[in-house]
């Protein structure tokens, strides 16, 4: 997907054209944080305490969406909050609704993702239920 495109309309947030390392289904999560962010940011700024948010990690990890950045405020970290809850049920392939998967049967020493069904299958994911 078009991930040039958040670098191209958040230069304020993402400062370096390599912090995105996702697949395409959590891109809309990663999209709409960025506007809440930027839009929040915009009517704030200079009013109150808010130090501008820079991203500086947006990744898959074990299954969930990592997001590291500096800055903000509490409004920006329920948004990140929010949006890392969502990756939980999201799939990180297609957007579906999704749970998380192992790629062994063995949990602990496993590669973790949140596929809907039909990707686990392809993907050969185990259930963690």
């Amino acid at each position: 997907m078009g991930f040039e495109k958040l670098y191209k309309n958040f230069p304020e947030l993402l400062p370096d054209p390599n912090i995105i390392e996702i697949d395409d289904g959590w891109y809309i999560i990663v999209e709409d944080m960025l506007s809440a962010i930027k839009i929040y940011q915009e009517m704030n700024l200079g009013k109150n305490s808010l130090i501008p948010t820079l991203f500086t990690k947006i990744k898959a990890k074990q299954g969930w969406l990592e997001i590291e950045y500096n800055g903000g405020d509490d409004v920006v970290n329920e948004v990140v909050k929010f949006c890392r809850t969502l990756s939980f049920k999201t799939c990180e392939v297609c957007g579906k609704i999704g749970q998380l998967y192992c790629s062994e049967k063995w949990m602990h020493w496993s590669n973790k993702k949140t596929l809907c069904t039909d990707h686990a299958v392809k993907l050969l994911y185990y259930t963690l239920v």
